[in-house]
């Protein structure tokens, strides 16, 4: 009974296998009374063919493929009369048959336009794709439709609406045309008068206008609408920005603009304490960094950072910001730095900064600062740097299309800066050899590329790239970049690396968690170049190096706060390094 069962089994599998292999097949298809397009043309619509000669509706589905490209190409009188199988010996090569008719090839002849007051006949049409002489594409007439619409609205008529009133045929010279009329209603020219701000607790007023760029008596665009609320933005003082609405108020029509204040005062500290060992006492390691990026509210800046690094590195920084000088679109900046590096040197820098605001994506500046270094005698008796003063100039471009300057999603930045310095050596004697030249030219050049494109839903890729270099004669490290750590290449110590040529690349996947928030994995990877330094009598050294690792972007009440876990060349595990610290845009 067992292997009755088990055959009939198998007899229904041959059988259905049987009855499957005997189904029509669509092997070719034939096209009758067509001229127009090729028989290969036609039948790409058709492709893949071997399908079942009953899917009645993967057949309708072709032929609405072929219709369009007969519509497309003019022929809007085209229509399909029938269709129909052959089958032959063959199941699998029966045969689908076309019949078709596919009349005149009808032109566009004229254009209609119905109610445009404000806007000429010429200045509508002469964007549109269609136009007298080439085909009707239905498609192509509705992205007519909204270019013509998005023309109102960057003119002052947000609530125009445009419509097609008819598509008909007529007569002229013996041929048929076609004559598309389109209607338009362009409602009231809206001119904003005033400009209403909520929301803003802290921000002065003033300074949301002034970045808006939106002057009383302005007509509504809807483009620079879009761009005005991208400048507020780009201020950082905010968590969020709407979009500019229109309000009416008895004879008065504004703008309103609703923000929520973000927090734009930052206090970071960290205290360590490295034990003694082999001799040598304990001592205190640490990091205060205060931030007001909006002070009192109106735009300008402060920051001061006290850094001890090690027991005699440390490092002091004091900037402030003020915007729009004179009304202009200029910012000043001034900054003071002083550095102690172990016991080689004390380095001071006082710069002042200009920076000319030509467009809402590109600045230029200019630059000056006096740098002086000091030698200090280690235990040793040797002086590693000379006692010297630099004057510096300098110029910058930046290119900033980012959409969020904590948190991009999409977007560039580009920086290029260069610097000619004259330097003049004081001292020691000890150091100043028959040959050394006491006035010499110290030219530094930076480039900075910084790529963000959102390729997923809340995930993101940013890619930069970065490169410099310090040219002259008589350098010494007071003139090199010192690189590694946060900012450059991390896995490494802060300011590991001494360089007079460097590049870098720094690779990061984001998993966006929130606005201003997100996980990353990153690599960074770079190339080092130090010169031989006859003052420190060091020879010139090159190296690779690269470091790996993952860390967390996150907002909180104190700030922004980036952190990481890095491993560098060689590294083991319990050899990577925290880098830690609050996300600033001084």
């Amino acid at each position: 009974m067992k292997f009755l069962r088990i055959g009939v089994f198998l007899c229904s599998i041959l059988s259905f296998v049987a009855v499957s292999q005997a189904q029509p097949k669509i092997g070719s298809v034939k096209f009758i009374e067509t001229s127009v397009f090729s028989e290969v043309t036609l039948a790409e619509d058709f492709q893949p063919l071997g399908f079942a000669a009953t899917d009645t509706s993967r057949i309708k589905a072709a032929i609405a493929q072929m219709s369009a490209r007969y519509y497309s190409d003019g022929y809007i009188l085209f229509k399909l009369d029938s269709f129909r199988v052959s089958f032959g010996e063959d199941p699998s090569q029966s045969v689908l048959q076309i019949f078709a008719t596919e009349g005149p090839r009808i032109l566009v002849g004229r254009i209609q336009l119905h109610g445009n007051k404000s806007m000429s006949y010429d200045k509508i049409t002469e964007k549109m794709n269609t136009r007298p002489g080439r085909p009707f594409d239905q498609a192509v007439l509705e992205e007519d439709l909204g270019y013509i619409l998005k023309d109102y609205n960057t003119v002052g008529f947000p609530l125009a609406k445009i419509s097609i009133d008819s598509i008909y045929i007529y007569r002229d010279s013996g041929n048929d045309s076609l004559c598309v009329s389109i209607g338009i209603v362009e409602g009231k020219r809206i001119r904003i008068d005033a400009v209403r701000i909520e929301g803003n607790t802290q921000t002065k007023d003033y300074v949301i206008l002034r970045a808006l760029r939106i002057p009383p008596g302005s007509y509504y665009d809807e483009d620079e609408l879009e761009l005005a609320k991208q400048r507020v933005q780009k201020l950082g003082f905010f968590q969020s920005v709407s979009d500019p609405q229109i309000f009416e108020s008895g004879d008065t029509t504004g703008l309103l603009l609703k923000v929520v204040e973000g927090n734009t005062n930052t206090f970071d500290g960290v205290i360590g304490y490295v034990p003694a060992q082999q001799g040598q006492s304990g001592y205190f390691t640490g990091l205060i960094d205060i931030s007001m990026l909006n002070l009192f509210g109106t735009g300008r800046k402060f920051r001061a950072r006290w850094h001890q690094e090690t027991k005699l590195t440390q490092e002091l920084e004091i900037g402030y910001a003020e915007p729009y000088i004179f009304g202009s679109p200029i910012n000043a900046e001034f900054d003071f730095s002083q550095r102690q590096q172990d016991t080689t040197s004390v380095t001071r820098n006082l710069g002042a900064n200009g920076v000319f605001m030509f467009s809402d994506y590109l600045n230029g500046s200019l630059s000056v600062s006096d740098l002086s270094t000091t030698p200090l005698l280690n235990v040793g008796n040797n002086y590693f740097v000379y006692e010297s003063s630099v004057l510096n100039f300098g110029l910058g471009v930046t290119f900033d299309t980012r959409d969020d300057i904590y948190s991009p999603t999409h977007g560039l930045l580009y920086d290029t800066q260069i610097q000619f310095g004259r330097k003049r050596i004081y001292g020691p004697a000890q150091l100043i050899q028959p040959g050394t030249r006491l006035i010499n030219y110290v030219q530094h050049l930076g480039v900075d590329l910084s790529v963000f494109h959102e390729f997923l839903p809340r995930q993101i890729l940013a890619l930069g790239v970065h490169g410099e270099q310090v040219t002259g004669t008589e350098l010494d490290q007071s003139d090199m970049y010192r690189l590694g750590g946060t900012n450059t290449i991390r896995g490494y110590i802060e300011n590991q690396f001494l360089a007079t040529k460097a590049a870098w690349t720094n690779i990061e996947y984001r998993f966006a968690t929130g606005r201003e928030s997100f996980f990353f994995g990153f690599v960074d990877a770079g190339y080092i170049y130090k010169q031989s330094d006859p003052v420190a009598k060091s020879p010139s050294t090159s190296m690779s190096v690269y470091g790996y690792g993952v860390g967390a972007q996150v907002e909180t009440g104190l700030g922004i706060l980036k952190a990481s876990y890095a491993l560098g060349k060689g590294n083991s595990f319990v050899e990577g390094k925290i880098h830690f610290g609050i996300v600033n845009q001084f």
